[in-house]
């Protein structure tokens, strides 16, 4: 992956991921204005950016981090003094995917698509003459200031550093690679100093208020826990364990070994209620996958089902990774780690890139955190599941790395990317959840779009994370078409996506729409099995099999290439189930033959 690429990536996950946490806490980002408190500076921006129901917080969330990588191009270039025409070529190339964050301002759609190293030298000038809409000049932090304080509210609203991690990384990947593109002198290592050395100094103060919050809420809550009872009964957490299970879209192996352990425990308590003997099983798993598969809401879903059988006392379920569990000097970590069991206990523990413990590097405390959750996992044994998840790779060195590691997860669990038809109903579910429409058309592309997408992947492929950016930027294309309208926006407007909303940048080769008017698409009735060819009009729709009457919905990711002249790079990836119909209706359900 290309360094500009890799920094769209960076950058696009932690945009969606702050704006994610402040559009859900609304109500909390206010209280971090005014004197005396973390955004004072920032208080009119906000104040802005949050009206209407945060209307303009995606927007700026997007220009303030990219005003944060301009800020450490800039002040890179400038460290030597001299302006050299490689670092201005290196600056145009890096952002060249990422530029596009600025182009709802007028003054800047001119780069939407990138520039070269005079434009920007051009941008630069233009852009330290321009910034007061965030609130104040250049050298007086105003450009820089509000991402950082916005990812610093995000991680105290969600109480971890992980985000605050995430800016760091990318401001340090932004400086090494500028102060690279000249040559390294002496100003350049100094200035990388001083940069890393501030980051880490913020990122250790933003700890440091975590673990004392987090140490005041456990005084708190341990007065009395052991009165506490949960608010959902074993019985109803396991329907709704079960039902959720069911509802995952894809995901066949992990629903069958999920469902093979959900048959095991039935057996098994109901061997208990007769009074016979059953077999102690370790229940602690290893989840290998892929980002945006699905492991946190399985492991979710486990919970709830050993709740249900009464393997644990609660329904509890905890997250959990490096940074709330390591420390940064000797002794912290085994406190640290011993809080977030504390909490976990009678319930799951998931820890997300458990890989990351066991760092190789010479002074590192993950091994006590290792160590110490062996113990506790065997202290523990009748009272905590533990579920450890990241790439498959790195999760299979994770546990051979460590004898004990390997003699307690015994259930291992693989996610498979989502397919090109999970990718196309994870975003009409979403587009459904929030009362959106796709016509034909839109589905048809959309299809081709996730297609090329899928073809593409790399160990990187986001997958229901990918669908979710895909999503976003198709509503932020669907509001800009409407905004140029002239004519009044009808509510049919409003939830419709046409084709021409879709975000084809993310697809090589991609530009716009492609015209599907003679296509063809192959379906088969999920009851009978009849196939038959559909065409474009059909795609989503309710129809009913001639063969049985069953009513079913067309599948719309099954095109028939050869309908389309000129399409290439579509690849037929079909599983024997996704050319069947999905979502089987009532028998009085309307349809279409």
């Amino acid at each position: 992956m290309s360094n500009a690429k890799k920094l769209e990536s960076m950058l696009e996950f932690l945009c969606n991921d702050v704006y994610e946490v402040l559009s859900d806490n609304l109500d909390k980002v206010l209280k971090f204005t005014g004197p005396d408190k973390l955004a004072e500076c920032i208080t009119g921006l906000l104040q802005l950016a949050i009206q209407d129901e945060g209307a303009l917080l995606k927007p700026v969330i997007n220009a303030a981090a990219i005003n944060s990588v301009l800020t450490i191009l800039r002040n890179g270039i400038l460290t030597d003094t001299e302006v050299a025409d490689s670092e201005l070529q290196v600056s145009a190339e890096l952002l060249k995917h990422s530029l596009h964050r600025f182009s709802f301002m007028e003054d800047y759609k001119q780069y939407l698509y990138g520039c070269n190293a005079e434009e920007f030298r051009e941008l630069l000038i233009q852009w330290e003459a321009d910034n007061s809409w965030l609130g104040g000049a250049i050298l007086d932090g105003a450009v820089i200031e509000p991402f950082r304080l916005l990812v610093m509210i995000a991680c105290d609203i969600k109480k971890t550093p992980a985000l605050f991690q995430s800016y760091r990384k990318i401001l340090l990947l932004t400086a090494k690679i500028i102060l690279n593109a000249n040559g390294i002198q002496k100003e350049d290592q100094t200035y990388f100093a001083q940069l890393s050395k501030g980051l880490s100094e913020i990122e250790a103060a933003i700890c440091q208020d975590l673990e004392t919050e987090a140490e005041q809420r456990s005084t708190q809550e341990s007065v009395g826990s052991e009165k506490t009872t949960s608010q959902i009964t074993p019985e109803e957490s396991l329907k709704q364990g079960l039902r959720e299970l069911n509802a995952l879209i894809g995901l066949d192996a992990v629903k069958a070994e999920v469902t093979r352990m959900a048959n095991f425990l039935n057996i098994r308590q109901q061997r208990q209620a007769q009074g016979m003997p059953v077999a102690s099983q370790t229940l602690h798993f290893v989840f290998t996958g892929n980002p945006g598969t699905g492991k946190t809401t399985v492991a979710r879903i486990i919970a709830k089902i050993l709740y249900g059988y009464q393997i644990l006392r609660t329904p509890n379920f905890l997250e959990a990774d490096r940074a709330t569990m390591v420390g940064g000097y000797i002794g912290q970590t085994a406190i640290k780690t011993n809080e977030v069991i504390a909490k976990a206990t009678d319930g799951v523990l998931f820890i997300d890139e458990a890989y990351t413990l066991a760092k190789s590097s010479g002074q590192d405390y993950g091994q006590e955190a290792i160590d110490t959750l062996l113990k506790k996992m065997e202290d523990l044994r009748e009272r905590l599941v533990v579920i450890v998840a990241g790439y498959p790779v790195e999760m299979a060195d994770f546990i051979e790395s460590n004898p004990g590691l390997e003699s307690r997860f015994s259930r291992y669990i693989v996610f498979e990317d989502y397919h090109v038809s999970d990718l196309c109903q994870i975003f009409e579910m979403m587009c459904n959840s929030n009362a959106y429409q796709l016509t034909p058309a839109a589905r048809g592309n959309l299809a081709i779009l996730l297609n090329r997408v899928f073809t593409d992947r790399d160990q990187n492929f986001g997958n229901a994370r990918l669908v979710r950016n895909a999503y976003e930027r198709t509503l932020g294309n669907h509001a800009d078409r409407l905004s140029m309208s002239t004519e009044p926006i009808t509510r049919e407007a409003l939830s419709t996506i046409e084709a021409v909303d879709l975000p084809f940048r993310i697809a090589k080769g991609m530009t716009g729409p492609v015209d599907l008017k003679t296509s063809r698409w192959r379906v088969n009735c999920p009851h009978c099995e009849n196939t038959t060819i559909a065409s474009l009009p059909f795609l989503g729709q309710i129809v009913k099999c001639n063969a049985c009457d069953t009513r079913f919905r067309c599948p719309w990711w099954n095109l028939d290439r050869d309908s389309v002249p000129g399409l290439s790079g579509f690849e037929l990836y079909e599983r024997p189930s996704d050319l069947d119909g999905y979502d089987i209706q009532p028998e009085e359900t309307t349809a279409q033959t």
